[in-house]
């Protein structure tokens, strides 16, 4: 990096060259006149840039890097509809909790704070859905906003950091030393609220333990699954952390936060204390956990909870989440075996999950029995992405993972269109595993201008477009709140044609023995694979859930 340091250097160089020093890898973006200079910069680096055709998909691909390796990627925009189309994937970044660095162009200083073509407050615009927001002015703060933005957008809780670059200071000439952030040290428990956290849950009856998200990003399924087997308590997850506990395993209750009573209902109306480890509330609402705030609350977290009405919280726990649970799981007495009323629960759900409903001679595949298939071939070392639709929430009730963070589900800002750009950027680093990709029709058509990113990267991907010519989840809801009775139907394209236009293969799998061939295939794959699957959610009962 230093031998970018010359006396031809620019501030681009040197931001480029600061990012390279702090650990960032990976561009994403759609190049612009006024990121000119930072391109240039970007080629002559050792930084890797990935040419999307959408901004927003270009923030979706970082968003999911940072999912998986926990250390954020830059998306790049130029000013104006660049910076704009980025703005859903950096607010999927933050409300999910994921580091993320979102580099802006902008035009020259002397066109700012007046009215001029293409020019909007860009540090405004970006403030409300990143942990910060800052428009770069003079080239002396470049080394040390860099490395803040780095810093800040891997600290607890994580998430986006944006910096917007104006062209004339980004071609100025400059030379500086890299400022590198400094390690983020591991902050351990007070004992005294360790010792106060394992009082209140030897006096439980029937502690449950709520897994959040920040279970998968401190790594701490293992130590989540020593504390439930030290207490018998049984596991519920969030969506975004799912695969906790082995699906086997005799405490996994599995995930909970369905819009409609479903058997984690049952098992929270049970417990008499809720251990929430690493809960984000944005994944689900707090009062949905504890109905009227009747049970009191342990919460484990990195950081120090905010204060929410519907908690009862007797005991916290803040700092690093593995050895923060591992020493509490110390100081916990024994439990018993698993309360039957519990166990009572689990076998309920585990029968459930394994009853077929598509009946032989039926032209579309309940969504039960296509996670269940999915299930089925998912391995160590696979990933598979959800978009956003109703077929998400039969994803994130019915897939079961084999391994913590194997299915990722965007369920903060809860945005359509992740699912394509995501499987791109999981490919890329899963060489050795399959991806797979969820998406509902309308999500899939959300990006996809992405087909084309993944065939010139030669990944193979397979993406399952779940077909049934809808909004199904707004259909459900206008359903239900009694408006929208003709629902929201669209037609598609030929699925045949448009993956053959993007050089993709496809399969029609319109029952579940096609569907099994095609996804046992995709190991073999040599480039993306398109699959149709009709879906009925009619003869699933719409959403999914006990009372359907």
């Amino acid at each position: 990096m230093k031998d970018l340091l010359t006396k031809n250097t620019t501030v681009a160089d040197v931001l480029v060259a600061c990012l390279e020093m702090n650990g960032i890898r990976t561009v994403f973006g759609v190049p612009g006149e006024e990121t000119t200079d930072l391109m240039a910069a970007i080629t002559a680096s050792d930084l890797e840039f990935i040419l999307c055709r959408h901004e927003q998909s270009a923030a979706f691909m970082a968003s999911v890097h940072g999912r998986l390796t926990g250390r954020p990627a830059v998306c790049l925009a130029t000013l104006g509809p660049g910076a704009t189309n980025l703005l859903t994937g950096v607010a999927d970044a933050t409300l999910d909790h994921v580091p993320l660095i979102a580099l802006t162009g902008q035009g020259s200083r002397d066109r700012l704070n007046k009215e001029s073509h293409q020019i909007v407050d860009l540090p405004a615009l970006f403030a409300p859905v990143t942990k910060s927001s800052r428009g770069l002015v003079v080239a002396d703060e470049v080394p040390q906003a860099v490395a803040e933005a780095v810093r800040l957008a891997m600290a607890e809780k994580p998430g986006a950091v944006h910096l917007s670059l104006p062209e004339d200071l980004a071609s100025a000439s400059y030379q500086a030393e890299p400022v590198v952030a400094p390690h983020i040290p591991a902050v351990r428990a007070v004992e005294a609220d360790l010792d106060r956290a394992a009082k209140v849950i030897d006096r439980a009856c029937r502690p449950l333990i709520v897994a959040g998200h920040g279970v998968i990003r401190s790594g701490a399924a293992a130590e989540v699954r020593g504390l439930a087997e030290r207490l018998g308590a049984p596991v519920l997850t969030t969506f975004m952390a799912k695969g906790t506990l082995p699906p086997d395993h005799p405490l996994n209750l599995h995930s909970l936060g369905q819009p409609q009573d479903d058997h984690a209902d049952k098992a929270l109306a049970l417990a008499d204390l809720i251990v929430a480890i690493g809960f984000d509330p944005v994944e689900y609402p707090p009062v949905a956990i504890t109905p009227d705030g009747l049970c009191t609350v342990v919460q484990i977290s990195e950081t120090p909870p905010g204060i929410d009405g519907a908690w009862q919280v007797e005991a916290i726990v803040t700092g690093a989440l593995g050895p923060n649970i591992a020493a509490l799981a110390k100081r916990a007495l024994a439990g018993e075996s698993l309360d039957r009323r519990f166990a009572a629960v689990r076998d309920n759900i585990r029968s459930d999950l394994a009853q077929a409903v598509t009946q032989p001679d039926a032209d579309a595949i309940a969504p039960q029995d296509i996670c269940r298939l999915v299930s089925d071939v998912l391995s160590p070392g696979d990933v598979l992405l959800s978009g956003v639709g109703l077929h998400k929430l039969w994803v994130a009730r019915n897939v079961i993972p084999v391994e913590p963070g194997q299915v990722i589900i965007p369920n903060g800002l809860a945005g359509m269109g992740l699912a394509l750009p995501g499987a791109i950027e999981a490919a890329r680093l899963r060489p050795h595993g399959r991806v797979f990709a969820i998406c509902g029709d309308g999500d899939f058509l959300m990006n996809v201008q992405e087909m084309e990113t993944a065939a010139r990267l030669k990944l193979p991907i397979t993406v399952m477009i779940w077909e049934d010519g809808g909004y199904g989840l707004i259909d459900e809801k206008q359903a239900q709140d009694g408006g929208g009775a003709d629902g929201f139907a669209f037609s598609n394209p030929d699925w045949s044609s448009l993956a053959t236009a993007f050089g993709w293969d496809y399969r029609d799998a319109g029952d579940l023995s096609a569907l099994k061939t095609a996804l046992e295939g995709a190991s073999d794959a040599e480039r993306p694979t398109l699959v149709r699957v009709p879906v009925d959610y009619e003869t699933a009962g719409g959403m999914p859930g006990t009372d359907r």
